[in-house]
This record gives C-alpha cells, sequence and structure tokens, in this order.
C-alpha cells in the first residue's frame, strides 16, 4: 500500500481530492483496515512522545472497545488521548491518530504574517476573525494586528488565509501579540490520507455546529425566555414545545451491527437514548445518552454525538462515543473532564432525554459513498446550500511524523456547546442568536447562565 504524502502549503493541486475507496462499508471510515493504520501509527510513537498504549475497555462493564495513549509532554493540556470503536482494533487505530493529530496542532510550520487584516487582503483573501465562534479571551477589533496563516478555501478552490489562533492549540503568540480566542481541538484531524483527514474534520465541525443549534433550540432557548421573561424583555407566553425537530431515534429499528451496540449498554442496567440532531446541511447527525441509577437514587449521564452522511456511521460514533465518556471518567486521568453537575435525586432523566415524538432510524436520510472524496464533495455541497461561504482547511502535517493532518475552519459555525461542556463559557454567532429569538442583544453571561439551567431542565 502507498505511504501518506501530504507536505505543500496551499496551491489547488496539493488539496485536489484524489479517489479514496473505503475498505469497509461500516464502522470507521478508512481507506485502509485499522492493522494497517496501527502499523503506520506505532512507530511514530516515540517521536510524538506517547509513552503507553492501554486497552481500557474493561475499566467499565459494557464492553464497548475504548484504548487510551498516554502523552505526559502533550502541550494542550491534555495527557490522555482516547479512542472508540466497534472493535478493539478500531480503538487503538483511534487513540494513535488521536495523538497524532495532538502533537501535530501544537506547531505550525507554515510562514506566519502578522497584520491586520485589511493588509493580510493585499495578499488573498481572509477569514474575518470575528466569525470565528470560540469563546473570547480579547474581543478582535477592526484594525487590529494578529498572527495569520495560510490555508486553502475548498469551497473557492484558492488559498484563503486564516487566523493562527484558530489554527494551533495551544496558541503561544509572542509577548505583546493578542490571544482573540481559547484553543480548540475543534476541526482538527488526523488520517492515512488528506482526505481521510479532511472527511474528520469536517464532519467534526459539522457535527460540533448541529449539536450547538440543536442545544440551543431545545435547552437554551427556554432557559434565555426564562431569563429575559424575569427582567421584562421577552414576551410573557411559555415557549412552545420544540423537541418536535429533534426527535427521539426509535432504537429498536437500528440496523443489527448497531443494536449490538445497544444491546451491551442494555445488558450492563444502563438506559439508552437516541436522538436525531440532524441541521447543518442535512448531514445526519446523531446524539446517545446512556443513563445510569445510582444507589442513592440519583443518576448518572454521559453523552456522544456524531456526524457522517452516512447516518449508520453518525450514530455508531454517537453510541461508541457515550461509551467512550463513560470509560474516560471511570478513568479519571483527563485533565480537561468537566466537573460533575448532580441533579437532584428525584429528578426523572426522562424528562429530559426521553420527551418528543419517536421516528424510526429510517426516518434519518442517508448518503452512502464508496469513496471518502465523494462524502467529502457532498458535505462541502450541502454547506454552499446551507449559506456558508467559506470552509478552509489548514496542513498541520509534520514533517518528523508524515501522517496527513488538517485544521478545518468553517467561519460562522457554532460550536458553544463542545467549549461550555468543559469550561463553561459559551459563545453564540448569529445563527444561533437567531433562534433564540429575542430582540435584545444576548451577553455571554446570560447565555453560560441559561446554559447551567440547561442543563437540568
Amino acid at each position: 500500500m502507498a505511504q501518506p504524502s501530504f507536505s505543500a502549503p496551499g496551491s489547488r493541486r496539493d488539496w485536489q481530492l484524489k479517489p479514496s475507496p473505503k475498505y469497509a462499508s461500516h464502522g470507521v471510515v478508512r481507506t485502509v483496515p485499522p492493522v494497517e493504520t496501527i502499523r503506520r501509527a506505532l512507530p511514530l510513537m516515540k517521536t510524538i512522545g506517547v509513552t503507553r498504549i492501554g486497552d481500557v475497555t474493561n475499566l467499565d462493564r459494557v464492553g464497548i472497545p475504548n484504548y487510551t495513549t498516554v502523552r505526559p509532554a502533550g502541550r494542550d493540556g491534555v495527557s490522555y488521548y482516547n479512542g472508540k470503536g466497534c472493535t478493539r482494533l478500531d480503538a487503538k487505530a483511534g487513540a494513535l491518530m488521536e495523538a497524532i493529530e495532538r502533537f501535530s496542532a501544537e506547531k505550525c510550520d507554515l510562514p506566519v504574517f502578522y497584520c491586520t487584516r485589511d493588509q493580510m487582503e493585499r495578499t488573498g483573501p481572509t477569514i474575518d476573525p470575528a466569525e470565528i465562534i470560540v469563546p473570547h479571551v480579547q474581543k478582535y477589533e477592526s484594525g487590529m494586528a494578529i498572527e495569520w496563516v495560510e490555508g486553502f478555501d475548498l469551497l473557492t478552490e484558492r488559498p484563503a488565509y486564516v487566523p493562527l489562533n484558530a489554527v494551533v492549540c495551544p496558541y503561544d503568540p509572542p509577548p505583546g501579540r493578542p490571544v482573540l480566542n481559547y484553543a480548540s481541538s475543534n476541526g482538527l484531524a488526523s488520517g492515512n490520507t488528506v482526505e481521510e483527514a479532511l472527511c474528520h474534520a469536517l464532519c467534526e465541525v459539522i457535527e460540533r455546529d448541529a449539536d450547538a443549534v440543536a442545544h440551543t433550540t431545545l435547552k437554551l432557548k427556554p432557559a434565555v425566555d426564562r431569563i429575559l421573561r424575569g427582567i421584562g424583555l421577552a414576551s410573557p407566553e411559555p415557549t412552545v414545545e420544540l423537541s418536535d425537530n429533534f426527535p427521539r431515534i426509535a432504537l429498536e429499528t437500528l440496523p443489527p451491527r448497531i443494536a449490538t451496540l445497544v444491546e451491551k449498554l442494555s445488558a450492563a442496567g444502563l438506559t439508552v437514548y437516541g436522538r436525531n440532531r440532524t441541521s447543518t446541511g442535512g448531514i445526519p447527525t446523531v446524539e446517545c445518552v446512556v443513563v445510569e441509577r445510582q444507589l442513592n437514587g440519583g443518576y448518572l449521564a454521559h453523552g456522544g454525538c456524531g456526524t457522517h452522511p452516512d447516518a449508520r456511521v453518525a450514530v455508531s460514533r454517537a453510541i461508541t462515543e457515550a461509551a467512550q465518556s463513560r470509560v474516560g471518567c471511570i478513568q479519571g486521568g483527563r485533565e480537561d473532564l468537566p466537573e460533575f453537575v448532580k441533579p437532584p435525586a428525584s429528578l426523572d432523566p426522562v424528562l429530559i432525554y426521553g420527551r418528543g415524538p419517536v421516528a424510526p432510524f429510517s426516518s434519518i436520510p442517508s448518503y452512502i459513498h464508496d469513496d471518502i472524496a465523494e462524502d467529502i464533495r457532498f458535505m462541502l455541497r450541502r454547506l454552499r446550500e446551507s449559506g456558508f461561504t467559506q470552509v478552509v482547511a489548514v496542513n498541520l502535517t509534520r514533517p518528523e511524523v508524515g501522517m496527513p493532518v488538517v485544521r478545518v475552519i468553517i467561519p460562522g459555525a457554532e460550536a458553544w456547546t463542545a467549549f461550555y461542556m468543559h469550561t463553561r463559557r459559551g459563545a453564540l454567532g448569529r445563527r444561533a442568536a437567531e433562534l433564540l429569538e429575542v430582540t435584545h442583544p444576548v451577553s455571554d453571561e446570560t447565555i453560560e447562565t441559561a446554559a447551567a439551567q440547561g442543563d437540568g431542565s
């Protein structure tokens, strides 16, 4: 098999999608079997500082495969990276590849330009820093000089410049240069090929956007309405039932291979909820929440979300991610684990996760392609049709590693739930704000207060 190669910065030829047939029609979407991914990635672990690779599946009683890699010298504040899947090989490959992408994102070898946006646009198109919807450290102001690097706009098929702050993780500029946003791994992905990496990265950004839109509709809007009604800035009428737009999934209608995952969770005494969260471009997005009753009468809930043109892949990712969330909390090693918010013992999880209509899995449109490049083209087409005008990819492949790593940035894509979960900070973009249907500006503080109320609503 050909070895991966991706090193050029931003010409159309370098980013032209190449045929990338999938090795299988199910499971993790890659061009080669997981055993080949592992064969390629394992020799790189010493280079990137991984000191331990562990099978942590049996830390939980569920039995859905989970692996972890430990990288003590990671500069992103996290030293444990996780992989999950339907098989142990899938999970191991995922953990290795996550470690590679996090290592690669710590540094960008591309030329850096320090200037204002107007100055940068004399060279080529740019992303508007204000359209990167990430909690602010410092608000971007027009005329502010920041650091830029070259990416490639997959919609216009030409180079575009993006703030370095949105590319690397962590972002540590020289003294005196501004930090605009908190660092993020959203849209960061690795792959055996650049097409694999792009597909994973696109799916993640779309997933976070769809999840934020759904949370805004189902939880944030009712909570914001309550706050604004309390201070006389909203209509006194109660919010209408909003869950019809995001129906629960009848788990008994799942394909047999995926139903096996639910059976493992149910056999472990856990209650499983699935919900169709598709919104962005109609690209299938699924949420899974796993609830466990505690001896003290309370509940523990762990969730996962997945996006992919193939709805089977989306729901499989959501279920395995929920299982991974349980294992990660049991393991307790990740530095970014959020503090638990314990609901009252009397709170019925059905009121949170089980409300609303139920629809069969087949009601989620699925777009199945044999080639990863076709998945990418499909998602780009849907993003364009949804009003997004830029989808910029940046090459973060490190020469000493060689495995393709990319960062995908979609201006205007929402991601507040991903940040709020770990940092209790929120930032809404224009699309999410419009969903709130309020006439007065809503501050970040109001959003964060509403999100806290929405956790238990």
